[in-house]
C-alpha cells in the first residue's frame, strides 16, 4: 500500500500556518514588530555625500578660533606681545 502525502486537497486538511505577517506586526511584542523596531532604531551609514558635507561644515568651523586653553594661551601671549610693540 502507497502512502497518501499531506496535501490540502486532503478531507480534513487544517491550515495552522499562524497569524499573519499584518497580524503579527500588529502585535507589539511579536518577534517580529520587536525586529523591525530594532532595525529603525539601529544607527544607520552615513552616504557618500553626507559624509563629504560634514567634513565641510568641520573645516569652516575649524578655520574659526578654536576654543582650548592652548589656544587661549597663545591668543593671550600674541595679544601681549603686540601691545609691547
Amino acid at each position: 500500500m502507497a502512502r497518501i502525502k499531506k496535501s490540502r486537497k486532503a478531507k480534513g486538511f487544517i491550515d495552522d500556518s499562524g497569524p499573519s505577517r499584518r497580524e503579527r506586526l500588529a502585535d507589539p511584542e511579536s518577534y517580529d514588530s520587536r525586529r523591525r523596531r530594532a532595525l529603525e532604531k539601529k544607527k544607520r551609514h552615513q552616504s557618500v555625500y553626507e559624509k563629504e558635507k560634514e567634513q565641510a561644515n568641520e573645516g569652516e568651523s575649524a578655520q574659526e578660533q578654536r576654543k582650548t586653553r592652548l589656544a587661549d594661551k597663545i591668543r593671550k601671549l600674541n595679544k601681549e606681545k603686540a601691545q609691547e610693540d
